[in-house]
């Protein structure tokens, strides 16, 4: 289906206009299921606690006009005084009447009231803390209290205090919690909510009192903007000052402010991390929990501020993504096959830059989701250098037809002498050992260099590979792209085709090292080569039309061998050999058991094996960790994965940078948290061919 797409982008502009554009919509969908609540990423939040740290220096005057009266460590420690935990009357009493007195344009109550039957006050106290209340009222200056909500029903005070205060002055103090227990949305009511006290939450009745007009406030949470400060004072000294009769202090201090009261003490623990709590400590050091009482007190500030962090409408977030990925994609339309691409910079600087919009638009207070957009960019580079890669494979194949015309040389030698039955279209069956290697991303790592760079970069790695190949005695069938096929055991006849073409790719792996060196410091690109080897029966000979020809090796073996270049990959090593191969040149040469394995298109499994060394050359540390190695392996495919992790690990003492240990581990740990079913066979089913 790829091909299918790739052969369209090939044709004319309409054709490519059309795949750009679906391909556009699709992605732009994507990214907006992706953005819906309960779709939310962990990184999301770190990402907006990110932002909000960098909108800081956008204060606003609304947080001047709040100030927090703490219940602190002072407060609840002092030995001198005792204000009970919950509500003490006559002491609030005091404060709330000096608050009046010095120009509060509010007091709001962080802190549940209690039910009058459980906490028996003086009836003295409770007169005077009624009489305070009704004296604010009475002097336009409301009082809000608060209250919890259970999961199905509020925990309210008792009747009497309902009525004398008023539903429309109690608001809930549930706070809205992300996955990661942060406190970055507040809500506005609470669903489904029933009498006896009206559904708006704590900061959203505190805030009514100044703008009746946000009443009136669509959606059901917004996002809170911790970017400006709070001042704070501790209930001891304000209650000291109450005390003393300071009203200068008083009117000096909560004239025009809205003043909240709540528990700030570490003894009590009513705190949570916010956004806040990534830029903001004691001293700078530690995690700094934020009270709930301040983060009340920011909800308020950021509804006075009129200055709300809102999501897009979906329309014009859909429209904003359709509009970035085509302008990503929008090389494709451009791009001139026998010519350098236009602009093939712009999905790379279209998806780097995406994040600076989302923080230039977070600080005009439209919070636009990070993680989804930038996903959706990143599929559309994949599909734009899928693209070039495509192409540029094309490419390369009409440049390698032309060197189809160099032959080996001992295959040239054998035209020589006897034309006419070495050109006979003919084959012939020949137990050979196949080889096969390809470079790790040389696609893309091609896309970003020249022409002459590419080529001459690929005539060094063929001239390092072939030097080995040739060393002993291989014949290369063919270099396609980046890949090299070759053959022992034909068109010459080898006794020791596997052993040979064992030790020439280890030689490989060697000159390739020495290469890499040189390349490094020439500040060219690290090439890795992959191996595959395989041995068995193949048809060997001319084949091709009358006016052109190829002596090659054809059948499974051939396959098998290419597939198991791949193998590598999930073991992270370099040369992979089959069972066949490893029975001829086990006398002569190390090996290891990797896995079991079986690829697609054949029945049953095989076992595959890594080449290491000649006989004697390998290292008493790797001759150990081998050793470990085969052992766990036993214990993993009797399914005693916790003796094989115990072997697995006792091989990366030996070698701690044991690719297939650390993967083998890694897999018996999985294994052990998540035992397979009954149907398990320990064999690793390669999908892709």
């Amino acid at each position: 289906m790829l091909d299918n797409v790739l052969r369209l982008l090939e044709g004319p502009l309409w054709a490519r206009f059309r795949i750009v554009a679906i391909s556009c919509l699709f992605l732009s969908f994507l990214g907006l299921a992706m953005s819906v609540p309960g779709t939310d990423f962990p990184l999301e939040g770190s990402i907006f606690d990110f932002m909000l740290s960098h909108k800081s220096e956008d204060k606003y005057d609304s947080a001047d006009r709040l100030v927090v009266v703490a219940l602190d460590d002072l407060t609840l420690s002092n030995p001198h005084k005792y204000f009970p935990q919950s509500f003490d009357p006559a002491a609030w009493a005091t404060i709330l009447d000096h608050l009046v007195l010095g120009g509060a344009k509010a007091v709001a109550i962080h802190q549940p009231l209690p039910a009058i039957e459980t906490h028996p006050f003086a009836l003295e106290d409770e007169t005077k803390w009624f009489r305070a209340v009704n004296s604010a009222h009475k002097n336009g200056i409301p009082v809000i209290y608060g209250f919890r909500y259970l999961s199905d029903r509020p925990l309210l005070p008792s009747a009497k205090y309902v009525e004398i205060l008023g539903r429309d002055r109690m608001g809930f103090l549930n706070l809205v919690h992300d996955r990661d227990n942060k406190v970055r949305l507040q809500a506005l009511k609470w669903p489904n909510f029933t009498d006896p006290v009206d559904p708006y939450s704590f900061s959203v009745v505190v805030a009514v009192t100044q703008n009746p007009a946000l009443s009136t406030l669509p959606g059901e949470e917004f996002y809170i903007d911790y970017s400006s400060e709070i001042s704070k004072l501790s209930f001891s000294d304000i209650y000291d000052r109450a005390q003393n009769g300071e009203m200068d202090f008083f009117k000096r201090v909560f004239a025009d402010k809205i003043v909240f009261i709540g528990d700030t003490s570490s003894i009590n623990m009513d705190a949570y991390p916010t956004p806040a709590s990534d830029y903001m400590g004691k001293g700078g050091q530690g995690w700094y929990l934020m009270p709930a009482v301040e983060i009340q007190a920011h909800s308020v500030a950021t509804l006075l501020s009129g200055h709300f962090l809102q999501e897009p409408h979906w329309a014009q977030h859909l429209v904003l993504l359709f509009g970035l990925t085509f302008l990503a994609l929008s090389p494709i339309l451009l791009t001139i096959k026998k010519d350098a691409p236009v602009a093939g910079w712009l999905p790379t600087a279209v998806t780097l830059l995406y994040p600076a919009l989302c923080l230039l638009i977070f600080r005009r207070n439209v919070y636009l989701p990070v993680i989804p957009g930038f996903s959706i960019l990143v599929l559309a580079n994949l599909l734009y250098w899928t693209f070039r890669g495509h192409e540029s494979r094309v490419l390369r194949r009409a440049s390698n037809q032309a060197l189809t015309l160099y032959l080996n040389p001992d295959l040239a030698d054998k035209i020589m002498l006897n034309p006419e039955q070495t050109l006979e279209r003919r084959g012939e069956l020949r137990n050979v050992t196949v080889f096969f290697a390809d470079l790790v991303g040389f696609t893309s790592m091609a896309e970003n260099m020249d022409t002459a760079e590419v080529v001459d970069l690929l005539n060094r790695y063929y001239d390092t590979m072939n030097t080995a190949i040739e060393r002993f005695g291989g014949f290369v069938d063919k270099f396609v792209g980046d890949a090299i096929m070759a053959v022992w055991g034909a068109p010459s006849s080898q006794p020791k085709h596997a052993v040979s073409c064992c030790l020439s790719a280890l030689m490989q792996k060697r000159l390739m090292d020495d290469l890499n060196r040189d390349l490094t410091a020439q500040n060219l690109p690290f090439l890795q080569a992959l191996m595959g080897l395989n041995t068995g029966q193949v048809i060997a000979g001319n084949i091709g039309a009358k006016q052109r020809i190829n002596y090659t090796v054809m059948g499974d073996a051939v396959n098998l061998a290419s597939r198991l270049v791949s193998v590598n990959k999930l073991f992270l090593t370099t040369i992979i050999a089959s069972q066949a191969t490893q029975t001829l040149a086990q006398d002569e040469i190390c090996f290891r058991a990797l896995d079991k394995i079986r690829v697609k298109g054949r029945k049953g499994s095989l076992t595959v094996y890594e080449v290491l060394a000649p006989k004697g050359d390998l290292s008493n540390d790797m001759a150990q960790c081998v050793n470990y190695y085969e052992r766990a392996l036993n214990h993993y495919f009797d399914k005693d994965f916790k003796g094989a992790l115990a072997r697995f690990e006792a091989a990366l003492k030996s070698n701690p940078n044991d690719n297939p240990s650390l993967i083998f581990a890694q897999r018996c740990m999985d294994f052990i948290a998540r035992p397979p079913d009954s149907r398990w066979d320990g064999v690793t089913i390669l999908e892709a061919k």
